[in-house]
């Protein structure tokens, strides 16, 4: 795998992902904590000396409970539930302290222009507060939200693609996609099962599931992989790799798919002819694994199959990361489906949710992207990584017919 570098911030927030966390989050817990303690309940800070030392305590803090964090977010009982209820805090305060002090970095200007205008400080102050307490007000209604209706709600998405080199016998083919089920962190069980039946209800021509099938832990693999074997297709149910299946186990998820969920065909490093009459084919390549955030990823099994591509009809194919779509785009395989990003779990409630959490990692972050003729689909997935938080932002089964 090639990858390229990255930038500062990138390099700053991903290289030491879990040591920034600690750092910023005790950041984050000192300026909520001043918000609520000065301006919600208008009480005296505690000064900038004690507020300093204060937020070193709580990055120590942070520092020393994170590891257990990360051990204990999968386990079952008391410590899965407490680093669940810790982790769902922890974002929640993020996303706050970053409203916060983007509030404060806004206002500062203003009441400089007040003060100069003759404005008492204590005017000055109630304004700020008037004008920031319904803003945060509305973020916390919306993690709220996000942490109970938000994150069930799923979305059936229907786009139209057109395909050169497509025969008019296969006009129309629907290819159901579904991605990042993360089974493991709360897609398991009675949920998967009625997830598995609601994509046969569609009655999809093609099925194709693009990668973190699993999230974590490995006890979830034989379980999830037979309801898994449930899924049906006419012409196939394709699926490949994503990097917390790494995580779980590469090969461990392959041979049970092998052995549990035959009808389930996983690609890695393969390209196969559907079977219909006229020529489609359907490629997979293996998600490289651990560098999660990796920009620019070129791999050379993929650089293989680009080499082989059939002349007599097309090919899609299906990665987990977006990113592979330039290289894919270059080597001339006219449809691509990602998953990967999850269009960011958390999103601006713009129309589309463009603006989302996953535009720090990549440019390819959710929905339809054309480039050099080849079309990149990036499904938002139907599970979540880390907390069970979705913000304009519905689990998706999206519907892909080939015009």
């Amino acid at each position: 795998m090639r990858v390229q570098n990255r930038g500062p911030l990138r390099r700053a927030l991903f290289s030491n992902l879990f040591r920034t966390l600690a750092l910023v989050l005790g950041v984050m817990q000192v300026v909520v904590g001043h918000w609520v303690t000065v301006v919600l309940a208008g009480q005296p800070g505690p000064g900038l000396a004690v507020g300093l030392l204060l937020a070193a305590l709580l990055v120590a803090a942070n520092a020393l409970v994170l590891p257990f964090i990360r051990r204990s977010r999968r386990t079952q009982g008391l410590a899965g539930q407490v680093a669940g209820l810790y982790m769902a805090m922890g974002l929640a305060t993020l996303l706050l302290g970053v409203l916060i002090l983007f509030a404060w970095a806004g206002f500062v200007p203003v009441a400089g222009l007040l003060a100069a205008l003759g404005v008492s400080p204590q005017s000055v102050f109630d304004a700020f507060r008037i004008a920031t307490i319904p803003v945060v007000a509305a973020l916390a209604f919306l993690l709220v939200w996000g942490f109970t209706f938000g994150q069930r709600q799923v979305e059936h998405t229907h786009v139209r693609v057109a395909l050169d080199n497509l025969h008019d016998e296969l006009r129309g083919l629907r290819i159901v996609q579904i991605s990042d089920l993360h089974i493991g962190n709360g897609m398991e069980g009675e949920q998967l099962a009625r997830m598995v039946a609601r994509v046969n209800a569609l009655q999809p021509d093609l099925l194709a599931l693009t990668g973190d099938l699993f999230d974590f832990d490995p006890r979830f693999v034989e379980d999830g992989v037979r309801v898994l074997a449930g899924l049906r297709a006419p012409y196939g149910v394709f699926a490949v790799l994503g990097n917390h299946d790494t995580y779980t186990g590469t090969e461990h998820v392959a041979e049970a798919l092998g052995r549990l969920a035959p009808n389930v065909r996983l690609l890695r490093r393969d390209m196969v002819r559907v079977p219909h009459e006229r020529a489609f084919y359907v490629a997979g390549v293996d998600d490289p694994g651990r560098e999660w955030t990796a920009t620019g990823v070129q791999l050379e099994e993929l650089e293989r199959l680009g080499a082989a591509l059939p002349d007599d009809g097309p090919v899609l194919l299906l990665v987990h990361r977006p990113e592979l779509f330039p290289q894919a785009a270059r080597l001339g395989f006219p449809l691509v489906l990602a998953g990967h990003t999850h269009g960011g779990q958390l999103a601006l409630p713009t129309p589309g949710g463009r603006w989302n959490l996953a535009r720090i990692v990549t440019r390819f972050h959710r929905g339809l992207y054309h480039l050099n003729g080849s079309v990149l689909y990036v499904n938002r997935g139907l599970g979540v990584a880390g907390p069970a938080i979705r913000v304009n932002c519905a689990r998706e089964i999206a519907t892909i017919e080939l015009v």
